[in-house]
């Protein structure tokens, strides 16, 4: 089940949400920052359906970092933070979220976040969902966010980590 997600099963504060394959999702990606790392996972593919952890080089996408993050997949279905970029880090305001669950950060919202990572893992596709999400960030002001997450594997069998990369949109671009 790929392409744009019903209403009903819209997530709380989610204005647009997408899963499928790099060709369903590009289209919807607004910033240079996912498209390039978009681009980076597309070309450790090699065939297929996605790259291993292992073929993940962080300083290929170096200008990207500080809104990159690395999730681990467990085996018993649950998640964990595994690298954390700066702005993210500062996004979530609860100190760095590394080590920690979704449920440790978010509590009883844990779903919102959950949801995804389970798709992605479930069905091994890309997705796409943009956020409303008011947040200021060293003087800068942003309106909403868009967050695209990535599967990793060393099989096609199974996901074992999601590498997810967010662009923030400030309130100025957001007015044009």
């Amino acid at each position: 089940m790929h392409g744009t997600l019903p209403a009903t099963q819209a997530l709380s504060a989610v204005i647009a949400e997408h899963a499928g394959m790099a060709a369903d999702i590009r289209p919807h990606l607004s910033g240079a920052a996912l498209h390039e790392v978009l681009d980076y996972w597309e070309s450790l593919c090699g065939g297929r359906r996605f790259p291993a952890r292992a073929d993940f080089d962080p300083m290929a996408v170096r200008k990207h970092l500080p809104v990159i993050y690395l999730m681990d997949a467990l085996a018993d279905g649950s998640y964990r933070y595994r690298v954390v970029g700066e702005m993210i880090s500062e996004f979530f305001g609860a100190g760095s979220p590394v080590g920690r669950t979704p449920q440790e950060l978010f509590g009883d919202t844990a779903e919102v976040a959950l949801a995804p990572y389970r798709r992605v893992c479930a069905e091994g596709c890309l997705y796409t969902h943009t956020a409303s999400a008011v947040w200021l960030y060293k003087n800068r002001s942003y309106v909403h966010y868009q967050v695209l997450l990535l599967p990793l594997g060393d099989s096609e069998a199974r996901v074992d980590k999601i590498l997810a990369a967010v662009e923030f949109v400030a309130e100025s671009v957001a007015a044009r």
